[in-house]
């Protein structure tokens, strides 16, 4: 028998799925799930049929490989508004969700062999995705020493990064707010980032799904903007959070001047185009009331309040996002945590999936389930940690 490509062979199937399976064996009528990132908004928009003079194409039409006109352009308009300076067209690519954007960043831009820093506790799929390129990831801890429950305010996060880049880095991929502590880089930070990349002609992914959901008192600031950062930043940006519609599988890169045309080409190749109707939801979504968005975030803020107000294990305090990462050294075994939580009937991500250092950890999503449903199963969490802590 022919064998198969090695670059994913050192990557476990997907452990959200693997924890579906233990809450599924353990017979409960009504999990509650705070593994999966996801929240318990509607969709901003849901299918429907329209004529083509609504999006300027017919809905049994394939769209164009770099995405529907009208759909660019309005993402165009709400980049521009973000950034307070005009945002092309031309340097935007629809995608099939962020990781269809990150994917295709990666192709473009490594050889087989390029090191990508990757800023960790990260994205559990971000390290495969840069296996997939034929990349080697270098995951350089540094969100859990800036934000855990002991942080050290001494810690130079980016004398850190720095001593990790080495002759084959090509990029840095980060998401802020953090994927899965809850911290946020701030506009110091940002910009002593961009310094960094600059000084080792870096280019940055800057992963953007929780965009709208950055609990700060200046709100989310779009690392692009940040010094010479639009230069040599990949933004990525997905419907799955801000509009709660990750169904649909639509999402969007803006790329740094110059670079749309190789973009387009991997994204041809890998995907051709996006749904016609999902784009149109898309675009649809895009009209959701800034007030709608903004009532999202307070009430995503408020369920993280909640659930971290009960928790009587150490976290990671919550700044964005939709998790906070449960600290179970005091336990002494993360993975056997999970297991435990799961009997209860409440699914955790294992800590092990964010990162090679997060054995002793596990993400929870305080917007999975409706807030009294979270706090309820929190109690059940802490009961667990109080039977088995060390």
């Amino acid at each position: 028998m022919p064998s198969l490509s090695r670059p994913l062979t050192e990557i476990p199937p997907s452990p959200l799925v693997a924890v579906e399976r233990l809450l599924r064996a353990h017979g409960h009528g009504a999990p509650v799930g705070l593994h999966q990132g996801k929240t318990v908004f509607p969709p901003c928009a849901r299918p429907r049929t329209w004529e083509r003079a609504e999006f300027g194409i017919a809905p049994h039409e394939h769209a164009p490989p770099v995405g529907v006109p009208a759909l660019r352009e309005r993402l165009a308009e709400t980049a521009g508004e973000r950034r307070a300076t005009p945002v092309d067209p031309d340097r935007i690519l629809v995608t099939s969700g962020a990781t269809h954007a990150i994917a295709v960043v990666l192709h473009a831009i490594l050889s087989p062999g390029d090191d990508v820093l990757v800023l960790s506790p990260q994205w559990l799929f971000a390290t495969g995705l840069v296996h997939a390129a034929g990349g080697v990831p270098r995951e350089v801890p540094v969100f859990l020493e800036l934000s855990g429950p002991d942080p050290d305010p001494a810690f130079d996060f980016i004398s850190v990064i720095g001593a990790a880049v080495g002759p084959r880095t090509r990029a840095i991929y980060f998401n802020n707010p953090n994927n899965p502590t809850g911290y946020r880089l701030d506009e110091d930070q940002l910009a002593r980032l961009v310094d960094l990349a600059e000084r080792h002609d870096l280019w940055l992914i800057a992963d953007n799904a929780y965009e709208n959901y950055d609990f700060s008192p200046d709100g989310f600031l779009d690392p692009a903007t940040v010094g010479g950062a639009d230069a040599r930043t990949f933004s990525v940006y997905s419907c799955s959070k801000t509009y709660a519609m990750p169904g649909a599988r639509v999402g969007h890169l803006i790329s740094p001047p110059g670079c749309t045309e190789t973009l387009t080409k991997w994204s041809l190749h890998t995907l051709y185009s996006v749904s016609t109707a999902a784009q149109f939801a898309a675009y649809e979504a895009l009209s959701t009331p800034s007030s709608e968005l903004a009532e999202r975030r307070r009430l995503a803020a408020e369920a993280g309040r909640l659930a971290t107000d009960a928790l009587e294990i150490p976290h990671t305090p919550v700044t964005g996002g939709l998790y906070t990462f449960l600290d179970l050294r005091g336990y002494g075994d993360g993975e056997a945590f999970v297991r435990r939580c799961a009997e209860e009937g409440v699914g955790l991500a294992p800590g092990r999936v964010f990162g090679a250092h997060c054995d002793a950890w596990a993400r929870l999503c305080f917007t999975a389930a409706p807030p009294q449903t979270v706090c309820d199963a929190v109690h059940r969490i802490n009961k667990v940690h109080g039977e088995g802590a060390a």
